[in-house]
């Protein structure tokens, strides 16, 4: 009897001594992932949208019978999709997925404090499934710092955060399951090189960011096999950096340079501190034109909308200072002759223009500018129009237009076939 008591009052004050022993300054609740959701759910955002779509109505209510005695009305009619997306800038600009607001007429941005605000579409790149959005703010909003994807570690933590089936804000876990993956989402899109994670990734999730230990976005969640559970993928942070020029200013015709390259060199500080510094020339840099400059991303805004002969001023941390003018690039020759030639501005029509300007086109050249009693005029030639067809060949890359340039004499007529509103319109074009 005497045994027994004695091992009942033990396992009486095991929980007392453990809770004893445990250090009062620990909070064993408080995680690494409590302190990354903490950190960068603000900079989290649920994005809705509206699109018309075309969908088949019965006049019959559906019913067998009377179907084969008249035919169906097909109706546009406007339906929702929903996504999530992250705050790179805290001047507004936002990434997603490309299918999240693919076909869009409205898209709203809702903050984690409840405030919805219209967004603009600043670029769209199908072939990558990213897209920029911009919301217009008196604020600085919360960002999120991009990651290195190209060390990646198959087993490291991740966090993926996200508005799955409208769940506003939700958050799942998971590890790296294996890097270099091939996704073919539609069967004119193949993402290749992408991260595949268990952490959990539904419907709503996309755009959403996939997180690592120290709170860095590694990755863009863009899709699940719907066929398992536990595998989602993630586009790769590194895509998303290399496209970023490009992403923040699709519309510039006329590109310019500084002769300079910015780079950003991230440290790590105990116990889980990022710090960020962007160089030039090896020298940090601490603004340009005034703008602070801590991540790449402030680099790339601080340099929207350059222009040739603009001045460029950078400060260095050092509080050296010195002044760059921006160089327009020259153009390729192909394109040069077109100006000389043909009296005509143009350049390779992407996914992402097409996309931005509502063509109904995905490859040829676009017109940006027809000169004044040139050829490209007399023939009626516009801005916008999409250049497909020169005499009998077909148009689709400037590497077409180039070799077919060639083959045209002076004082040559020919055919050309442009893409005007949805149409293919043809003219005689006389040098």
């Amino acid at each position: 009897m005497l045994k027994r008591w004695m091992i009942l009052a033990a396992a009486l004050l095991a929980p007392a001594l453990s809770r004893a022993e445990a250090p009062e300054s620990v909070n064993l609740r408080r995680t690494v992932t409590v302190d990354v959701v903490e950190r960068c759910k603000a900079a989290v955002v649920y994005i809705s949208t509206t699109k018309l779509v075309a969908e088949r109505f019965s006049l019959f209510g559906g019913d067998p019978v009377f179907e084969r005695f008249g035919p169906s009305d097909v109706r546009v009619v406007p339906r929702g999709s929903l996504g999530s997306g992250f705050i790179i800038h805290a001047n507004g600009y936002i990434v997603t997925n490309h299918h999240v607001i693919d076909g869009a007429r409205e898209i709203t941005v809702e903050l984690i404090d409840g405030r919805k605000l219209p967004a603009e579409l600043v670029s769209s790149d199908p072939d990558n499934d990213l897209a920029i959005l911009k919301v217009a703010t008196t604020e600085a909003l919360p960002a999120l710092s991009l990651g290195d994807s190209s060390d990646l570690l198959i087993g490291e933590p991740v966090i993926a955060v996200g508005n799955p089936l409208g769940y506003s804000h939700s958050v799942s876990t998971g590890i790296v399951s294996a890097l270099h993956r091939e996704l073919k989402p539609s069967q004119e899109v193949t993402l290749a090189d992408v991260l595949q994670t268990d952490a959990a990734i539904n419907p709503g999730n996309s755009g959403g960011p996939l997180l690592n230990a120290y709170g860095q976005v590694i990755g863009i969640n863009t899709a699940i096999r719907g066929d398992a559970q536990n595998i989602g993928f993630a586009i790769q942070v590194n895509r998303l950096r290399d496209l970023m020029p490009e992403l923040l200013n699709p519309a510039t015709v006329d590109k310019v340079e500084i002769g300079a390259k910015f780079a950003e060199k991230r440290t790590i500080r105990p116990p889980a501190t990022v710090e960020t510094v962007v160089s030039m020339n090896d020298k940090p840099v601490a603004s340009i034109n005034g703008k602070p400059v801590v991540t790449i991303v402030d680099a790339s805004v601080a340099l929207l909308g350059l222009k040739e002969n603009d001045h460029v001023k950078i400060k260095f941390a050092d509080g050296s200072e010195q002044e760059l003018t921006a160089a327009a690039v020259p153009l390729p020759d192909a394109l040069t002759k077109a100006r000389e030639r043909l009296g005509v501005t143009i350049e390779p029509l992407t996914p992402m223009k097409a996309e931005r300007f509502g063509l109904l086109a995905d490859a040829g050249m676009l017109v940006t500018e027809v000169l004044h009693d040139t050829p490209a005029e007399r023939v009626g030639l516009q801005p916008g129009d999409v250049i497909v067809q020169l005499g009998r060949y077909p148009i689709r890359t400037l590497k077409d237009f180039s070799a077919i340039m060639k083959m045209i004499p002076d004082r040559a007529q020919f055919r050309v076939g442009v893409i005007r509103g949805g149409q293919v319109a043809y003219g005689t074009m006389r040098l």
